[in-house]
């Protein structure tokens, strides 16, 4: 039997009636405490579902974040904050820390999340199954919407449908800029149909909808260097008009190549493979790499202005914003493996 008290609800309507993102169920799971399970059991899980996250999860804060991502993903009732607000006041928990944390949250933010999110699900079969992700990876390379770890951890399985799925999470964890940079990725490299199915004519998805609990704060802090900066935005151009035999010769002889770099680079089957790989290991190196790279480049009078251009590269406040927001989310000490099936298919020195 059921408690149910009425609630009179601070939270606008138009909030209410929305479905939670992952920022607002990662900021509510540490504040449910010991009524986690009271919680699940108001919000319809199964007996088997509670047991099995109790057996799994030995942490309070992480069964409720089971608890609540499980919740989400079963749509036969819509899981909608107005639903999640009446559960924790039918468990006892209150609905106070659920106001708090979604006070600051736009409701066009929200409807925008929740329209990609239907559009990346209803095209992610044709995305998985028939797109080629090496050009689209170095067109959001150079828009600074991944950064180079996303494209080792993209890159690092096996199969292309694998390799999708991943980019698929990062684009959908994102938001924007990264979902626009990647429908314009799709356009240019062929996949026009696709892109024009994504794209959303109503609002934007913001970069965000709620603040990084307190908890997490600080940990994820990492400056990119302004080199860096410069290099990843001349990406493409690098990748595509690049030769890189001189220009490895050049890095070993001042010790910025080690003999197995080069190996790396040598194995790759082709030219822009071979660039993709010089350029993963000059973004992982020190700004003397840079310095010496752009040196390699002016020793060719063809790549003399490529040099140029990639050393007066302007850095601004947006490029620092978006490509720091990469790393500080890959160093966040929660991840999510739930929303790879909540939105795809089930199928098997500064200077």
């Amino acid at each position: 039997m059921r408690r149910r008290k009425q609630v009179m609800s601070n939270i606008p309507d138009d909030i209410l009636d929305s479905i939670p993102t992952d920022e607002i169920l990662d900021n509510i799971s540490p504040q449910i405490g010991k009524m986690v399970f009271q919680l699940g059991t108001e919000l319809g899980l199964s007996i088997a579902d509670l047991e099995n996250i109790d057996k799994c999860n030995c942490d309070l804060t992480a069964q409720s974040k089971e608890v609540l991502f499980t919740w989400r993903r079963d749509k036969l009732v819509r899981p909608t904050i107005r639903v999640l607000e009446q559960a924790l006041v039918n468990s006892r928990k209150g609905a106070r820390c659920l106001e708090e944390v979604v006070k600051n949250v736009h409701p066009k933010t929200l409807r925008a999340v929740e329209t990609v999110t239907d559009r990346i699900k209803d095209n992610a079969d044709r995305i998985i199954q028939n797109i080629q992700t090496s050009q689209i990876l170095d067109h959001m390379m150079t828009h600074l919407v991944i950064s180079v770890d996303d494209r080792r951890r993209i890159e690092q399985h096996a199969g292309q449908d694998d390799q999708n799925k991943a980019l698929l999470d990062i684009v959908s964890k994102r938001r924007e800029p990264a979902y626009s940079v990647f429908v314009d990725g799709l356009r240019i490299h062929g996949y026009e149909d696709i892109a024009n199915d994504l794209k959303c004519a109503s609002e934007k998805m913001g970069p965000s909808t709620t603040s990084v609990p307190d908890e997490y704060k600080g940990l994820s802090d990492r400056t990119v260097p302004s080199y860096k900066i410069r290099l990843q935005k001349n990406y493409s151009n690098i990748i595509t008009s690049v030769k890189h035999d001189t220009i490895v010769d050049h890095l070993i002889s001042y010790a910025v190549l080690q003999i197995g770099d080069c190996q790396k680079i040598n194995a790759c089957p082709s030219q822009e493979q071979k660039n993709r790989q010089l350029m993963d290991t000059l973004l992982h190196g020190n700004e003397n790499g840079f310095t010496e790279f752009l040196n390699a480049l002016r020793n060719d009078i063809a790549y003399t202005d490529l040099a140029n251009r990639i050393a007066s590269t302007e850095v601004t406040s947006t490029d620092r914003s978006n490509i720091q927001s990469c790393y500080n989310i890959n160093k966040r000490k929660y991840e999510h493996v739930h929303e790879t099936t909540t939105l795809l298919p089930k199928k098997t020195k500064e200077n």
